[in-house]
C-alpha cells in the first residue's frame, strides 16, 4: 500500500478560470485538473459515475461541478485495477460531518470487495484532493488493496487537525 501526499493547485482558483464554481461538499474532480488548460481538456475516470452511483444510493450527498449532459470525456485504462476517480473533500464538509470519507471510503471498499469477488492480488488506486480552510489543496494519492481505503480517511483527517493548528 501507498499512500503519497502533495501540495496541489488551488481547486477553487483553477475551477473559476474555466468558469465553474467551486464545490462546498463532497465532489468529483476530474483527473488532471491540475494541468489542463482548457475546459476542453479535462478527463475523469471511468469509474467517476459507479461512484456517483454509490454515493447516490447510499443517500451521500454531494456536488456536480458538471451537468449531467456536459461531463468531461472519461479515461478508460486496462489493468486488474480499479481506477477510482479523484475526490475533492473540504475542511469545512470535515469539520461538520468528520465521518463522512471514512463512511465514503467504506461504501467504495465495499463494492471494490463485489467487483473482485475476492481475487488476490487486488489493486484500487483513487485520489483525494483536502482543501485546507486557507483555500491550499492536498492530494492524497492512494494505491493498494481496496482494504486499506480506510487508511485514507486517517491521513485527510490528520491533515485536517493539523489545518486547525
Amino acid at each position: 500500500m501507498t499512500a503519497e501526499i502533495h501540495d496541489y493547485v488551488s481547486v477553487s482558483e483553477k475551477l473559476q478560470n474555466f468558469g465553474l464554481s467551486a464545490p462546498t461538499g463532497l465532489a468529483i474532480l476530474p483527473e488532471n485538473l491540475a494541468t489542463a488548460t482548457l475546459v476542453g481538456e479535462l478527463r475523469q475516470q471511468v469509474e467517476s459515475d459507479t461512484v456517483r452511483t454509490l454515493w447516490k444510493e447510499h443517500g451521500i450527498p454531494h456536488v456536480e461541478l458538471f451537468h449531467q449532459d456536459n461531463q468531461p470525456p472519461y479515461l478508460q485504462q486496462y489493468s486488474f485495477e480499479w481506477f477510482g476517480p479523484t475526490l475533492f473533500i473540504s475542511a469545512g464538509l470535515l469539520s461538520q460531518n468528520p465521518n463522512v470519507l471514512s463512511v465514503t471510503l467504506g461504501i467504495i471498499t465495499n463494492y471494490l470487495y463485489d467487483f473482485f469477488k475476492g481475487a488476490k492480488d487486488s489493486q484500487a488506486s483513487l485520489n483525494i484532493i483536502y482543501e485546507n480552510a486557507d483555500g491550499s489543496c492536498k492530494k492524497i494519492r492512494y494505491r493498494g488493496p481496496p482494504a486499506g481505503l480506510n487508511a485514507v480517511a486517517e491521513i485527510v483527517s490528520k491533515l485536517g487537525k493539523s489545518d486547525e493548528e
